[in-house]
């Protein structure tokens, strides 16, 4: 059966310091507000992240990332690692809400989703898409199409690794997600998500989603 993803809007940025810039305001402007926040890995992301200079963020923000790989917390592939600067720029490491990955996976797990479920809103998260077509630890199709409810899973990633993923699930409970997709080598699967979305991770796991957006430092068509 085919899938459509109910919403997708698409913005272009003529270049990537530009959708840098757009990132940097709209989390300058969220950070503030009540709410939690669904931060993505990745290059993208971590060259936005490091680029925000401190601002004010409301004490019942949470923020947390979409997926972590389970290697020592010190580890240059820990993404909670690599997210700690702009963390402790903004003073708000203890509403970090981190995988533990000194546990056994499936502790870790568990653990990160029992504080995932005690969260309310979550009014904006972002995703990054690999060129294969996954989205946070989400690399399969059985993986972007498990239908617990549990708001994450434990998984074995292709680079041999573990890791702990949100699920599906969770990706629903964010009110507005946006990909931050750039790169040329991005094109094809971008095009990819806007025809064909069954046949990646990417497109399964959004596929109930209302509201997504795409942003992508690449010109149309796609």
């Amino acid at each position: 059966m085919a899938i459509v993803l109910h919403m997708i809007n698409t913005t272009s940025f003529k270049t990537t310091e530009a959708l840098i810039s757009q990132a940097l305001e709209l989390l300058r402007e969220t950070l503030p507000t009540s709410g939690n926040l669904m931060l993505s890995g990745g290059s993208t992301p971590y060259v936005i992240y490091n680029q925000l200079s401190p601002c004010p963020v409301h004490p019942n923000r949470n923020l947390f990332l979409s997926d972590e790989r389970m290697v020592p917390f010190n580890a240059v592939k820990n993404n909670a690692h690599n997210l700690m600067p702009m963390l402790q720029a903004l003073k708000c490491e203890d509403r970090f809400i981190r995988v533990n990955t000194g546990l056994p996976i499936e502790e870790a797990a568990t653990g990160f989703a029992d504080e995932l479920d005690a969260l309310d809103r979550i009014d904006l998260g972002f995703l990054g898409m690999g060129t294969d077509g996954h989205t946070a630890g989400l690399f399969t199709p059985q993986q972007a199409s498990q239908k617990t409810g549990s708001p994450t899973l434990h998984t074995n990633r292709p680079d041999g690794m573990q890791g702990v993923s949100v699920t599906p699930a969770l990706l629903r409970r964010v009110e507005r997600l946006i990909l931050l997709v750039t790169g040329e080598s991005k094109r094809t699967i971008i095009k990819t998500l806007l025809n064909e979305p069954e046949t990646i991770p990417a497109g399964i796991a959004l596929a109930d989603h209302p509201q997504v957006e795409l942003w992508t430092d690449l010109g149309k068509p796609f």
